[in-house]
């Protein structure tokens, strides 16, 4: 030993100790995307003919959006997809009840007084 001290009274000196400075949220998100999708992402149009075109495709695009905040994003998404869901099964009970059970009880019936003439 040369009898050298090596000071490590200031760690926060060091390069490995140094945090990285934070970037914000949206800065983050949009620096990692294409400028097309920059551009479609920033666009409320676009973002909900998509969503109104496509239902539950349309979500990824309002989750990168930065104008949107997290209660309308849940929002949105609580909404598509429940409609998602409970459209096609009120639909089926709708037309079960009232298209297809009355053609079936008018068959019934003219089967059983002899057929249709």
């Amino acid at each position: 030993m040369t009898g050298h001290t090596e000071l490590l009274d200031a760690p926060q000196t060091l390069p490995a100790v140094r945090p990285a400075p934070q970037l914000p949220v949206e800065h983050a998100i949009e620096g990692n995307l294409p400028p097309l999708v920059r551009t479609v992402v920033s666009s409320h149009a676009i973002i909900w003919t998509v969503i109104l075109t496509f239902g539950p495709l349309g979500l990824p695009l309002i989750w990168l959006s930065p104008k949107y905040r997290l209660w309308s994003k849940l929002l949105t998404t609580f909404i598509t997809l429940a409609v998602t869901i409970v459209l096609p099964i009120a639909l089926t009970i709708y037309c079960t009840q009232y298209l297809i059970h009355p053609v079936l009880n008018a068959m019934e019936s003219a089967n059983a007084s002899g057929g249709a003439l």
